[in-house]
């Protein structure tokens, strides 16, 4: 099982990229099943907020941060360096495209985005997964979601979908109101 740090979002050096939040990172950790030993691949990095934490996680093992964006990229580094997550490679550049630069094969798979090539994300994950490995990817939107399930399907086994919606609780008149974040699809998968 996973080993999860849990960071706080403002544990991060944050900035204009994308987080995901904290409760969404902690499950998406779990649902990975991350060990010590593992190579992770976070693919649409952003912030780093998943890599850090799967870099807490496979603290043995290797986690490389794929992302296209050069402010999001500068994130990544700083967030490394924060944290102290030295066997944490940066590669910049799109997916799948970028991904030629692993070159071994990976035990976890995070997709954040999939940057208009869903398919061929799970194509390459189908190739350089190892067995018994496992792929799960984030989307905030429906029609994203539905894609990768479909994809997923055709390519993973055991595939399941979750929407899970987050409410935290903001101080409002000395009463507490929920304010609610935006609901996150999360699809798992796993190679065979």
């Amino acid at each position: 099982m996973s080993k999860i740090a849990g960071y706080k979002d403002d544990a991060y050096i944050r900035g204009k990229a994308p987080m995901t939040k904290r409760e969404i990172r902690i499950l998406t950790i779990s649902l990975l099943g991350i060990e010590a030993g593992d190579v992770v691949v976070d693919i649409g990095a952003g912030t780093g907020g998943l890599t850090m934490e799967a870099a807490y996680a496979a603290d043995q093992g290797k986690v490389y941060a794929v992302e296209a964006k050069e402010t999001a990229l500068e994130l990544v580094q700083k967030n490394k360096e924060h944290f102290n997550a030295d066997h944490v490679v940066i590669i910049p550049g799109k997916a799948p495209e970028a991904l030629v630069e692993i070159k071994e094969p990976v035990d976890r798979v995070i997709i954040g985005g999939s940057g208009g090539n869903m398919e061929g994300l799970f194509q390459w994950c189908k190739a350089n997964t190892r067995a018994g490995g496992r792929v799960i990817a984030n989307f905030v939107t429906l029609e994203n979601a539905a894609q990768a399930t479909t994809l997923m399907n055709q390519y993973f086994q055991n595939v399941e979908l979750i929407q899970v919606g987050i409410s935290r609780g903001e101080g409002i008149g000395g009463l507490t109101m929920l304010k609610a974040a935006n609901p996150i699809f999360i699809i798992t998968g796993d190679v065979n």
